[in-house]
């Protein structure tokens, strides 16, 4: 019989991450463990084929060959001898030929299979010798990871957000176990956990950054015999304001004025996150002359303190030509004291 699909056998996409696998990977093996299973030929047999799968998918080299050439690719990367010759580093101190309990030595179930202590050693304890015991007792979930974007306002001023996420809790039947007594959980099918789809809240903190990252306490993996669930990182991407651009904690913007309020000096309405302020410009303002409007930027959530609002003045000219507008601009034209260019450079 023709061998399965690697990606196929352990229910990944073609680009599936490392993670991914190692997920995949982990979740198989907990449900098709002989011991799980006892005299269960066909999960025996399955439980090799996702293990054989693992150990071409896990690997770069071998993945790439077995991309490019299918089966026929990673094929020699399998080798029996390493699963169990002397030494027993197959399977962690099965001495004299890799003999132990349930494995047989030649032609047994598992021949050909290499198991890695930090794989199935994490998984199932020493079942295979010398690999790492399983930590006993209630463990926490895995991290969860999110994007969300959210408006200008919300991330400078604080608001609420929620993210669509569909994840996984401990079955409620087994209590995370995959059984019910001797058979196997109807409700999770043996893996001990049931997926569910929940649409998170998320409070999004005054001053939160583009690229800054909420924890939400709860909302990660599920836990292992009854520890908690894990957190969930959400990545705030923060849209850009038509009008207003912060940096750090400054929001800079442009005001227009007039050429008689920058002449004169003038009283003008300037336009704030917090609101419009009534501010001073002095007579004689310059074209992009900037100004500063002291905390009146964002609130830094660690300090508290708040940034500045910094607005540039930009001269309007009136675009209507008039006898009286060029009548008007002779007579300024008239005031200034020498050539207005004069300090700019020659070249480079």
């Amino acid at each position: 019989m023709a061998k399965r699909d690697y990606y196929e056998v352990l229910g990944v996409p073609k680009g599936a991450s490392e993670t991914e696998v190692k997920k995949a990977y982990r979740r198989l093996a907990r449900k098709l463990h002989p011991d799980v299973n006892p005299g269960d030929k066909a999960a025996q047999k399955r439980f090799q084929e996702v293990q054989e799968a693992y150990e071409v998918l896990r690997d770069d080299e071998k993945r790439r060959a077995y991309d490019r050439f299918g089966h026929a690719g990673p094929g020699h990367g399998f080798d029996p001898r390493g699963a169990g010759g002397a030494g027993g580093a197959g399977f962690g101190g099965f001495g004299g030929g890799g003999r132990g309990p349930g494995f047989g030595g030649g032609g047994g179930p598992f021949e050909g299979v290499h198991f890695e202590s930090g794989d199935l050693g994490d998984l199932f304890g020493n079942l295979f010798g010398g690999g790492r015991r399983a930590p006993a007792g209630p463990q926490p979930g895995e991290e969860l990871r999110g994007q969300i974007e959210v408006p200008f306002r919300d991330a400078v001023l604080g608001g609420t957000a929620s993210l669509s996420l569909r994840r996984e809790r401990t079955c409620p039947t087994c209590g995370g176990t995959g059984r019910t007594g001797k058979t196997r959980c109807a409700t999770c099918h043996g893996e001990g956990v049931v997926a569910e789809s929940e649409r998170v809240r998320i409070k999004i903190p005054e001053g939160t950054e583009d690229g800054g990252t909420i924890r939400v306490p709860g909302k990660g993996g599920p836990g292992g015999n009854g520890g908690p669930a894990g957190d969930l990182y959400v990545t705030v991407r923060v849209a850009p304001h038509p009008y207003f651009e912060r940096q750090g904690n400054d929001i800079h913007a442009i005001v227009p004025v007039t050429v008689k309020e920058a002449y004169g000096g003038a009283e003008i309405d300037v336009p704030t996150i917090h609101g419009t302020m009534r501010a001073k410009i002095p007579p004689g303002t310059q074209g992009r002359q900037r100004f500063r409007l002291r905390s009146k930027g964002v609130k830094d959530p660690r300090t508290g303190g708040a940034g500045d609002h910094i607005y540039s003045v930009r001269v309007m000219i009136p675009k209507q030509l008039t006898r009286a507008g060029e009548d008007a601009a002779t007579l300024l034209d008239g005031l200034y004291e020498g050539d207005v260019r004069a300090d700019l450079p020659k070249g480079l």
